[in-house]
């Protein structure tokens, strides 16, 4: 079982201060919004990979990516542009269409995942929002819209149980109190709820280092071939779908442990799009198809494997990150873009929340068969040190999130 929920928030100031029928085919298609995600998360994972005393970094760029486009959507100019820019998207069209359809697509009835997006913005009473801007909130984003009074000591209270309603109880409390110069608080919450398409055994406790270099005792899990490994002189890779194969979890082990950031010096966009571009010689079009063998390897010491062994630990984690100053160097004007459509006003704080389990929970299904190893026998994959996990979108190989796990308890 897989739960993840993803929660960003934005704080505007006053300007003024087999047993079962085959998965369905799962189409691939190119959307820009999607497209720009990689690239914008790996930048954004990086970067706090660098920053000291790091253990995890778990982001939601897909999430981040809707949230900021509902706030550059209220910013007109150069501030519009730059906020646009930095996300990897088109910065003279408002982004508000492509958010629908990348909702409306993603959201799409699956018996066997929940994906729920829910957006949330509220405004100080008394402020006027610009009607075809709360238009688009409503429309496009199927936003939440409304007055509150953010000098009462009930405002966080408000937040706070959409909040925890929105995310399953998962995250609560989030809001502890609001400055004096809070006019405006935009909220974006993602739960995601997947069965593994094949579920894992439990395989004990075993060692996990750690950035620090230490070692931690974690419980395990394996599974024994149904597996897609690839196998690199510089990592190994392993493509996991869930039920249905709408989405599916990407890892990405780097063949020894490393420090956060020489982690971010690996995990690179070009790396990333290399372990995407040799799995989908094995699975076809999309990362969610049965793997196939290959008659030959796709370049030297390197191999697939259909029939691969994963170790791996369950684990649980909480991440809370401040994104402003990040966002910042990245090119985002934050603080300081003027949010006109919304109120007189401007972005002055980015916060993303995020909340992952991992366990052996699924439902038996398909079984993929073959494979063209970088080996002649068989070697398990194993999981003892920092990796990368990912939740892909299968048909566009997006990530819903992404994240650097270096630390285990």
């Amino acid at each position: 079982m897989v739960v993840a929920v993803w929660l960003v928030v934005l704080m505007i100031q006053s300007a003024c201060g087999s047993s079962e029928p085959p998965d369905p085919v799962v189409k691939h298609v190119s959307m820009q919004l999607t497209d720009s995600s990689p690239a914008f998360g790996l930048n954004l994972l990086d970067r706090l990979l660098a920053e000291p005393g790091v253990d995890n970094v778990f982001v939601s760029p897909l999430s981040a990516t809707l949230m900021l486009s509902m706030a550059a959507s209220a910013a007109q100019g150069q501030d519009r542009g730059a906020m646009l820019t930095t996300l990897g998207l088109d910065p003279n069209v408002d982004p508000s269409a492509q958010a629908r359809r990348t909702i409306e697509r993603l959201v799409q009835t699956d018996p066997d995942t929940q994906l729920e997006l829910a957006q949330a913005v509220w405004t100080q009473k008394g402020q006027r929002m610009d009607p075809a801007y709360a238009a688009r909130l409503r429309s496009d984003y199927h936003a939440q819209v409304a007055n509150l009074d953010f000098t009462s000591s009930d405002a966080p209270s408000v937040v706070n149980r959409w909040v925890d309603t929105a995310t399953h109880h998962k995250i609560t409390g989030l809001v502890d109190s609001f400055d004096s110069s809070v006019v405006a608080f935009l909220v974006n919450a993602t739960y995601f709820h997947a069965l593994w398409r094949i579920q894992f055994d439990t395989h004990g406790v075993g060692g996990f280092h750690t950035f620090t270099g230490s070692t931690a005792q974690v419980p395990m899990m394996q599974r024994t071939g149904n597996v897609t490994v690839l196998t690199t002189p510089e990592y190994s890779a392993a493509q996991l779908p869930y039920k249905r194969g709408r989405f599916g979890a990407l890892l990405l082990l780097p063949r020894s442990s490393l420090t956060p950031a020489a982690f971010a010096d690996f995990l690179t966009l070009e790396r990333w799009q290399q372990a995407i571009r040799y799995l989908h010689l094995a699975t076809g079009p999309s990362l969610g198809g049965s793997c196939m063998p290959l008659d030959a390897a796709p370049a030297p010491d390197v191999g697939i494997d259909c029939e691969g062994t994963l170790v791996m630990p369950k684990f649980t984690l909480d991440y809370k990150k401040d994104l402003t100053k990040t966002l910042g160097a990245m090119g985002m004007p934050v603080p300081g873009a003027v949010m006109s459509g919304l109120c007189q006003c401007f972005l002055s704080d980015v916060v993303q929340k995020t909340y992952l389990q991992v366990d052996e929970t699924g439902t038996t299904a398909v079984v993929a068969s073959g494979g063209v190893g970088a080996t002649s026998a068989p070697i398990p994959m194993v999981v003892d040190h920092p990796f990368a996990f990912a939740i892909i979108d299968n048909a566009t190989d997006a990530p819903l999130f992404v994240g650097a796990i270096g630390d285990l308890p």
